[in-house]
């Protein structure tokens, strides 16, 4: 007898993760999210012998869907193979979104309430989608969770319109997916991602949804483009990260 459906996939979780306490909580975040995604788990202990490309290529593979590291705060006196700086560069080419942690464990409401920062740049449908996966996969497990989104108002009307836009958008996917969410406005801020990870903790939120920045500008080459600020920040606090790109992975639609 034939099956009538098609099989299932398989889909993994990579941990990218060295032996350090940094690489400890990559892991202990990824058991977390391997349950919540009902995903396989593989830990791989990078060395400087393994290429990007190949990290790529065993990642396309495997059906992973996420990838997770850890990255220290510059402060940090812990010698890690994910430096910001390597950590960076192996993220802005990954077509599987990266999911980066601090040296903290995972709490217990871990991932059920997600913060999604908007601005005006035209990427809200693919952060939009990735913030919606943790509060859908936690639902088929019988916890409600919400996505908190941020947005920034501008003086600048033709700013402002953008802004609106991106909401209207977030807004009506929302609706038609049956998710909760609220949407919190804040006046001109430089770094919305940044404000994000500040007002977390108001609404209960454990992880932040980021674009990278595809084109460095000048003002990137000298300060370093805007995720360098909250990558590897001190709070330790979960980032995921995705790239600007046509074939970026998408887990469902």
């Amino acid at each position: 007898m034939e099956e009538q459906e098609e099989e299932k996939k398989i889909t993994r979780i990579l941990v990218l993760a060295d032996q350090t306490e940094y690489g400890n909580s990559a892991v202990e975040h990824a058991i977390f999210l391997k349950h919540v995604f009902q995903s396989e788990l593989e830990i791989l202990r990078p060395d400087s012998n393994q290429s990007n490309k190949k990290l790529y290529q065993y990642a396309e593979d495997t059906n992973t869907i996420l990838i997770v590291l850890s990255i220290p705060d510059e402060k940090s006196k812990v010698k890690t193979f994910w430096t910001k700086k390597r950590g960076i560069r192996f993220i802005r080419h990954s077509r599987i979104p990266v999911l980066v942690v601090g040296n903290q464990l995972p709490k217990l409401n871990a991932y059920v309430n997600v913060m999604l920062p908007i601005d005006v740049d035209r990427q809200a449908k693919e952060k939009a989608m990735w913030a919606s996966y943790f509060v859908r996969f936690y639902a088929k497990l019988g916890v409600r969770g919400k996505i908190h989104v941020v947005n920034n108002l501008h003086k600048e009307p033709e700013l402002s319109t953008k802004v609106s836009n991106n909401i209207e958008f977030i807004e009506k996917l929302y609706k038609n997916l049956e998710l909760d969410y609220e949407i919190h406005s804040y006046h001109d801020v430089f770094n919305m991602d940044q404000k994000s990870i500040e007002v977390a903790p108001d609404y209960e939120a454990t992880v932040t949804v980021i674009m990278m920045t595809k084109f460095y500008s000048l003002i990137d080459l000298i300060f370093g483009p805007k995720e360098t600020q909250i990558i590897g920040n001190k709070e330790g606090f979960p980032i995921l990260c995705l790239n600007e790109r046509e074939d970026l992975y998408v887990l469902c639609q």
